[in-house]
């Protein structure tokens, strides 16, 4: 296996990180930085096992965080659609709730049948815990 000096490992990774400013898509800068880090590496160690180690290692390693993060990036996670979007919200209670009877909660402007374990009297502000189906169960709201 042939060993290349450490200025060939060098000039390799700063030829590469040229070549990415030219043809950007961030991933030929990964195999750069792994060239570059090889080049410092093989100045103390003369092993070339341990110099294609590394530089396959940080390489890969790059490219797949590039990868990850650029898809946590582009592609967020998706907003709650439907009554979904109210989780935790705060609505007025427009019909008193009852229990075990539905009352009727208004939220952002819409208009949601309601449950709770206690009894609310209209107009008092509540929370909701969570959707089931299309009705909302909701507790009294408290101002922290």
């Amino acid at each position: 296996m042939p060993i290349l000096k450490p200025a060939v490992w060098i000039i390799i990774g700063l030829v590469l990180a040229v070549l990415e400013m030219i043809v950007p898509g961030l991933v030929i800068i990964w195999f750069g930085v792994g060239a570059i880090v090889t080049g410092i590496i093989a100045l103390f160690i003369h092993n070339p096992y341990v110099h294609y180690g590394t530089f396959l290692f940080l390489s890969g390693l790059g490219v797949f965080l590039a990868q990850w993060i650029g898809k946590k990036i582009t592609n967020p996670e998706p907003e709650p659609v439907g009554a979904l979007r109210y989780f935790g919200a705060v609505g007025t209670v427009i019909k008193d709730i009852v229990p075990p009877n539905q009352g009727r909660v208004k939220v952002s402007g819409e208009e949601w049948l309601a449950e709770s374990e206690v009894t609310i009297p209209a107009g008092h502000k509540v929370r909701i815990l969570k959707v089931e189906g299309t009705r909302l169960i909701v507790e009294p709201f408290k101002k922290e």
